[in-house]
């Protein structure tokens, strides 16, 4: 019986002097004397026996946060922050009541989250992006732990998705060349399917950035977000074709299937066109497989037409035409006998160019009047004019027709070309 006394009593003891050295970090911290208060609260809190006391923990927390606002710590400062916040997080795990945190109106928590949000600004302004990165992920880490504990300050209320603060964090990240971390951001707000004109570069980057990693599961998963935002956007397109690019007949496969789903597509049809156009045009040596594409070039070109029948559209297919032309005219150039067989077929070959000119013109008409009527032409659009106009003017020329020779020669120089 007297040894349980005895603990009794030396326990009783033991609290005794744990309340006196928690009234003399109080003391101190009520003075400023900050260091003094960090000595000893930490050698307190060395002790397992004072980590369940959460006083303790909450004046920690109050030490580290007010040594973070110290300037002539600013080194220590974002250390200090994050002490202050575990610190902080441990008090609300013993004390749910939160006694203490409302007597002071949890302003602690709200200084720490101001603290790494000023410093972060600070450093980005620096430079100092790795430093930015660091202080904004806290400052973000602080105000989520905020708003999961419901906390206000002076009318102060974060939003449920700080998409700012996310953005800035992110970003920071990649200025800091730390791509993996800020991805961990990115997928945050596109997982929540936030839609805003300044947000499609957030679903594009995380495309781009699992398909450099090869996780095809990610990269389908924010392409089908994205596709469903912004349904309208070419970059979906071009994320489904860039593993492809190099092999054509999969690049081929892969237009058609693209455009399969979307056979009304400019943007598809026209480059589908482009690709067939240059795999069979683009050198003197036709590819192997020439006689499987080349009926594919005339329709493919025809849809992009159809989609939007503009210069460029228009002048592909003019330079498809001409091509069918050389080739039917060396074809005929070719043919060396003078025998009647020969003859007949020098005369088909003409009659077909005859034929392709005349198909041709009507292309070559469009093109000319979209170029026409387009200001500030870029360079090559210029030589894309120039280009259609000597069609024109050699189709005319051929039909004997002076006057419509004449009428493309001066649009052409009413144009400035």
């Amino acid at each position: 019986m007297r040894k349980l006394i005895l603990s009794a009593l030396m326990l009783a003891t033991g609290a005794g002097a744990f309340a006196q050295k928690l009234s003399d970090v109080e003391d101190k911290l009520s003075k400023g004397k900050y260091d003094e208060a960090r000595a000893t609260i930490d050698k307190m809190m060395a002790d397992p026996k004072n980590q369940t006391n959460a006083n303790a923990w909450y004046r920690k927390g109050s030490i580290y946060g007010q040594l973070a606002m110290d300037s002539t710590k600013a080194d220590q400062a974002l250390a200090n922050r994050a002490e202050a916040l575990n610190a902080f997080k441990k008090y609300y795990e013993l004390d749910p009541k939160n006694v203490l945190g409302q007597l002071e109106q949890n302003v602690r928590m709200f200084q720490l989250y101001e603290g790494h949000y000023n410093a972060a600004l600070g450093e980005y302004n620096k430079q100092n992006f790795a430093g930015s990165f660091a202080n904004f992920s806290k400052a973000l880490e602080t105000e989520e732990y905020i708003k999961s504990k419901g906390f206000t300050y002076g009318g102060i209320n974060f939003p449920a998705l700080d998409t700012n603060l996310y953005l800035n964090t992110a970003a920071t990240a990649l200025k800091a060349k730390m791509e993996d971390s800020a991805m961990k951001y990115y997928a945050k707000l596109a997982d929540a399917k936030i839609k805003n004109d300044q947000f499609i570069e957030v679903y594009q980057t995380l495309v781009d950035y699992y398909g450099r990693k090869g996780d095809k599961a990610n990269q389908m998963k924010y392409m089908e977000i994205g596709k469903e935002l912004y349904p309208g956007n070419d970059y979906w397109v071009e994320a489904e074709l860039e593993p492809v690019r190099d092999n054509k007949p999969q690049l081929f496969a892969k237009y058609q299937e693209l455009i399969g789903k979307n056979p009304g597509s400019y943007y598809l049809n026209y480059n589908y066109a482009v690709e067939l156009f240059n795999y069979m045009y683009a050198n003197d040596q036709k590819p192997a497989d020439a006689a499987t594409i080349e009926p594919l070039v005339e329709p493919a070109i025809a849809a992009a037409i159809k989609a939007n029948s503009n210069a460029d559209a228009n002048y592909l297919m003019v330079r498809y035409m001409t091509e069918k032309i050389y080739r039917t005219e060396d074809a005929m150039r070719a043919l060396k006998g003078t025998d009647a067989a020969s003859i007949n077929k020098r005369k088909n070959y003409a009659a077909d160019i005859k034929k392709q000119w005349a198909a041709m013109a009507p292309y070559a008409e469009t093109a000319f009047a979209a170029y026409e009527g387009k200001k500030d032409l870029k360079g090559f659009e210029k030589g894309n004019f120039k280009n259609v106009s000597n069609v024109l003017t050699d189709y005319y020329g051929m039909q004997k027709n002076e006057a419509k020779v004449k009428e493309y020669q001066d649009r052409l120089k009413a144009a400035g070309m």
